[in-house]
């Protein structure tokens, strides 16, 4: 599920067109009914390679090859008429249209929640705009922060972790690198944020990471004309010495009708040009610089192979999807490109909903601590296998000695 849109766009200007319905539900076995839009398939509906014996059989656990097959056929029902609406009296049809009317007027409030959800997160996206400039000085050294801040902040940090730090800690002379008036702000506190994060650290790579040490705030800003969506600045050093621009942008559009669940589907994405330096300069391609001779004039020649790399960099050149270039039919082609799709918005989600309203956690890697905690619960509640039951009892009860005072170690913190 997507996260929701927000913007400062009044209830009057906001459009927000109706849900879809869907028409396919998958098929399903219970107790002898095969379902499909809810409706029962009859005898009279099963495909007539399968018999009444046939499903009693499969049923039973003696044929599990058969019950597979079965299902397989009764797949290619799905989206087929059942007939079972058709054969009902008019008066419970009347009953099924009252039920379409109420379910309709409930999606009309929900589309009014979604405009007052996105003109109160614009609202306080405004109030969070001070103390996010204010972090932005901190971390590139424009500003120092006051006693009061630092106070606080050792109070927080002291119930988080429960240690003191009433008193400085001293450092051995030989651990001593820099004075402290040569450290500016917080060296390489995006880049270390960003490699924290777990989807987007394995897109950086070492040439990325010399590139982002000049990256000196990362922002969000709501949609406020044409489609719903967000817009995501990264601001650069004046000193960048790799590209021109002093600011990245990624936007990202959803469409402008809610999803059967009730929120926003993401559209497509938009990136910026990024100005390199140089080749040389770019963390995108690999330059390769070769020679050639002229067969005529035998004079000899250096020229540059380009070869495009991974980077993340390539975030700003987000995937199309052009369906007159790729469709359905190239399935392999196809799912390749729907995954990048899919990376890139939950790349952009991330950063969106994690990185900026909890950079400094994602810093110190404390962030960290909690995504492995939701993962580790994610897995306890996972689906669960009936025919492997009692294969886990006998190796838990095996296990129990060896796995009790074990405890997994969570994801490495990366300091730079």
């Amino acid at each position: 599920m997507s996260a929701p849109i927000k913007t400062n766009k009044p209830k009057s200007s906001m459009k927000i067109d109706n849900a879809p319905t869907p028409h396919n539900t998958p098929s399903s076995v219970l107790a002898g009914s095969y379902l499909k839009n809810g409706n029962p398939v009859t005898k009279d509906k099963l495909p007539p390679t399968i018999s009444e014996e046939d499903i009693q059989t499969a049923l039973s656990g003696s044929q599990p090859l058969l019950l597979e097959s079965i299902q397989q056929k009764l797949g290619t029902l799905v989206g087929q008429d059942s007939g079972y609406i058709d054969s009902l009296p008019q008066v419970v049809k009347n009953r099924i249209f009252a039920l379409k009317k109420l379910q309709s007027d409930l999606f009309s409030l929900e589309k009014d929640f979604q405009v007052e959800m996105f003109e109160l997160e614009h609202k306080y996206l405004q109030k969070y705009a001070p103390l996010h400039s204010r972090r932005s000085e901190i971390i590139s050294g424009k500003e120092e922060p006051n006693e009061e801040e630092v106070s606080k902040g050792k109070e927080i940090q002291e119930k988080e972790e429960g240690q003191d730090f009433s008193e400085e800690q001293g450092e051995k002379p030989s651990d001593i690198k820099l004075t402290a008036e040569d450290i500016k702000g917080i060296p390489s506190f995006w880049l270390t944020a960003l490699e924290n994060l777990p989807i987007v650290s394995d897109t950086i790579t070492d040439r990325d990471a010399e590139v982002l040490e000049f990256l000196e705030d990362v922002t969000l800003e709501y949609l406020t004309e044409g489609k719903p969506g967000f817009l995501l600045h990264f601001k650069f050093s004046e000193e960048n010495p790799y590209f021109k621009n002093k600011v990245l942008t990624k936007t990202y559009y959803y469409q402008s009708e809610l999803g059967y669940s009730g929120d926003f589907i993401y559209d497509h994405a938009d990136g910026c040009e990024i100005e390199w330096t140089d080749n040389e300069s770019n963390a995108t391609i690999a330059v390769e610089m070769r020679k050639q001779r002229n067969k005529t004039t035998k004079q000899v020649r250096t020229i540059e192979k380009i070869t495009p790399i991974e980077s993340f960099f390539n975030f700003f050149d987000p995937p199309k999807m052009n369906p007159n270039e790729v469709s359905e039919e190239d399935e392999e082609e196809y799912e390749d490109l729907e995954e990048r799709l899919a990376l890139d918005y939950s790349i952009g989600e991330q950063i969106k909903d994690k990185l900026i309203p909890r950079a400094v956690d994602w810093f110190t890697g404390a962030a960290l601590e909690f995504e492995f905690n939701e993962a580790e619960g994610d897995e306890e509640f996972g689906e669960f296998d009936e025919e492997d039951d009692e294969d886990d009892e006998e190796e838990d009860d095996e296990d129990e000695d060896d796995f009790a005072g074990k405890k997994e170690e969570p994801p490495e913190c990366k300091q730079s």
